[in-house]
């Protein structure tokens, strides 16, 4: 999304903060300080590659630095989907970070990634940390993670792979059944 388009997202979403319309549901509600940056309650930021939606990324709240493209997130919810549309994955996590400039999120505290591939099967990802580099085709974490797939266990001091789990290293890995370069979907 350009920071143009994000912006213009913004500026909508402070106009009608104060709005509720018929539906009565409460709109997303902005305030601006230009010290401070720009905060924001219910963002919804579709992350797209070449006008094809990678992600929906939302947050309870969310703080964009100033003079920067990046959203400082809490209450984190994202939606992964592949290059056919489906949904593959979704991450929840604390808080989060994302860069807009280099496609970058790092998820953080009690962070639960889930995929599944074409077959249905599910691998489950645990962390207090994990990148996602959405250009990069890469996910990793340098922290303690669990990996369970149906029922079978790997335990990390940290990894990294590509997103759709075909190509996984991990740091001093105890596994349990787990098996490696088996894929299970991709996000």
């Amino acid at each position: 999304m350009s920071r143009t388009i994000l912006r213009v997202f913004v500026c909508a979403l402070a106009l009608l903060a104060g709005c509720d319309g018929e539906s009565g549901i409460a709109a997303p509600k902005a305030n601006v300080d230009a010290d401070d940056g720009q905060r924001t309650y219910g963002l919804n930021l579709k992350l797209s590659d070449a006008g094809v939606l990678k992600a929906d990324l939302k947050g309870d709240t969310a703080f964009q630095r100033p003079n920067t493209q990046i959203f400082d997130l809490k209450g984190v919810q994202l939606t992964f989907y592949d290059k056919q549309g489906k949904n593959p994955g979704t991450l929840t996590s604390k808080t989060g970070e994302y860069d807009e400039a280099t496609a970058v999120m790092v998820a953080r505290g009690n962070v639960v990634l889930i995929t599944r591939n074409d077959e249905g099967r599910q691998r489950t990802v645990r962390s207090e940390e994990l990148h996602y580099d959405q250009r990069g085709d890469r996910v990793w974490s340098t922290r303690e993670t669990t990996i369970v797939e149906e029922g079978r266990t790997m335990v990390t001091q940290g990894f990294e792979s590509d997103t759709r789990f075909t190509n996984m290293r991990g740091n001093r890995a105890k596994a349990e059944g787990v098996q490696v370069n088996a894929g299970a979907g991709d996000f």
